[in-house]
């Protein structure tokens, strides 16, 4: 009874030690499951334009030239950035009256040594060597020698490799160029991390004071877990940004109002309750006894996207 006795708390102490690092593997397995970098982005309220039309410009009858500069920062919140694969950032005129000529900064490619080029030396060396040792012990005389011949012949040639590089920016035209993109991998001689400056030319009708673009930015991350790696999207925004040409007042105030409304609608968006499913139908309907309404029967979320679409509208009445 005894030894039965002692068997079971046997079993039972191995159980609750099986149970202990079950759990102890499940919380491990979890932490590695959700271990990827976040990322924030943060763009510009606005872009100020700047007539830069060259002399002897041939569409300068009825288009000029101006140019754009835009700083967009990026905030590591968590990870490292050796999780980082690429930030993407997109530049769209969604009315197509802006025409992308050129932009900054262009594909780039990186090498992994200085003066982008390897060194190589081929050498080649052949040695033989023979020796013979002599020692003969007389008991009156005793002689000794060493007889050694060497010969060595070397051979050495040199040569320039080109050294394979990365591509650490890649830039170009979308929407048959009225829209831009960039790029950016991890790179040896500077972060991804902070702020980065970004600059376009584009040709616009000979009256334009003024636009509306799209940006859209975005991070692709790795994300590993005890199963299996993948790469996801972190920290990805878009946010309609006002263009106006220096020295106008009227298109700086429209640049700013929009990015007011568009900050209201956003934020209001935000605070909306989750979407229901089929099986919270009833919950919806009792939300939706919660939300505001204004005097025309509209909810606050809608008067915020009718505010939006109107100084867009006002906006876009300065590029035509």
């Amino acid at each position: 009874m005894f030894a039965r006795a002692n068997f079971r708390q046997f079993r039972c102490t191995m159980h609750t030690t099986r149970c202990l690092v079950t759990a102890s593997l499940f919380a491990t397995l979890v932490a590695a499951e959700a271990s990827a970098a976040e990322v924030a982005f943060d763009l510009p309220a606005s872009i100020e334009c700047r007539d830069v039309t060259p002399p002897g410009f041939a569409a300068a009858e009825y288009l000029k030239v101006v140019e754009g500069k835009l700083r967009i920062s990026a905030r590591l919140l968590a990870g490292a950035e050796g999780d980082i694969v690429d930030f993407v950032y997109e530049i769209r005129n969604t009315d197509r009256r802006l025409r992308f000529q050129d932009y900054l900064p262009n594909t780039t490619l990186e090498s992994a040594v200085a003066e982008d080029q390897i060194e190589v030396k081929d050498s080649t060396e052949k040695a033989s060597t023979a020796s013979a040792d002599v020692h003969v012990v007389y008991k009156i005389l005793s002689l000794g020698g060493t007889l050694s011949q060497s010969t060595k012949d070397s051979e050495a040639n040199s040569y320039r490799q080109i050294t394979p590089k990365e591509l650490v920016v890649a830039s170009g035209t979308i929407e048959r160029e009225h829209g831009v993109f960039f790029r950016l991998r991890p790179s040896r001689a500077a972060s991804l991390e902070g702020a980065k400056e970004f600059s376009f030319l584009a040709t616009v009708p000979k009256e334009w004071r003024g636009d509306v673009c799209v940006i859209n930015v975005s991070a692709r991350v790795k994300k590993d877990s005890f199963w299996s790696d993948s790469v996801i999207t972190s920290g990805a925004r878009e946010l309609q940004v006002g263009l106006y040409l220096a020295g106008d007042a009227e298109g700086a105030e429209l640049a700013e109002e929009l990015t007011r409304a568009h900050e209201h609608y956003l934020e209001l968006l935000a605070a909306q309750p989750p979407k229901p499913n089929v099986f919270d139908s009833v919950a919806a309907q009792t939300v939706s006894l919660f939300v505001k309404k204004s005097k025309n029967g509209k909810s606050e979320l809608d008067e915020a996207y009718d505010s939006l679409t109107e100084s867009r509208r006002r906006l876009e009445q300065l590029g035509r």
